[in-house]
């Protein structure tokens, strides 16, 4: 699955100018920042090998939440997960990002990042501000994000 290529614009559909209004491109960065970090937390215990797919992802500043609940669904299929708590869980994401919008919309699209890695990044800082080091909650079934720092630098050579 190159989920890469279906969530990144070519290079000439990034020098198009953008059908979005500032405003409109808040709104996705925060609708998707939302999402994911609520997919974390929702799948934090669970342990399945579309996990390792999606921590690799990486998207387009302007990937609308929709198109990343439909790749990351994607990974668990071709995984053969069973979709009943998976779909279960993006369904939730997805109310979630909806919901929290109007109140959060600023907080999150400052957190808005363009891929997995940075995402859980955010997630360890966040539950750093919660918990304090000491107690934050042990990460299960997403890796740790230096691991997978290390395993894109790997993959780039």
């Amino acid at each position: 699955m190159d989920t890469e290529i279906v969530l990144n614009q070519t290079s000439a559909e990034r020098e198009k100018p953008s059908k979005f209004s500032e405003p409109e491109k808040m709104v996705i960065r925060a609708r998707r920042t939302a999402f994911v970090a609520r997919f974390i937390v929702l799948r934090e215990s669970k342990r399945t090998r579309a996990h390792r797919v999606i921590e690799l992802l990486e998207w387009n500043d302007l990937t609308e939440v929709e198109a990343l609940a439909a790749t990351f669904r994607k990974a668990f299929e071709e995984n053969g997960d069973n979709m009943v708590p998976v779909d279960r869980d993006i369904r939730r994401a997805l109310a979630h990002s909806s919901r929290s919008l109007n109140h959060f919309i600023r907080e999150y699209c400052t957190r808005a990042t363009n891929n997995f890695i940075d995402a859980l990044i955010d997630y360890e800082r966040s539950n750093a501000l919660l918990f304090g080091d000491d107690e934050s909650p042990k990460p299960g079934g997403w890796r740790l994000p230096s691991e997978l720092m290390k395993q894109r630098e790997q993959a780039a050579l």
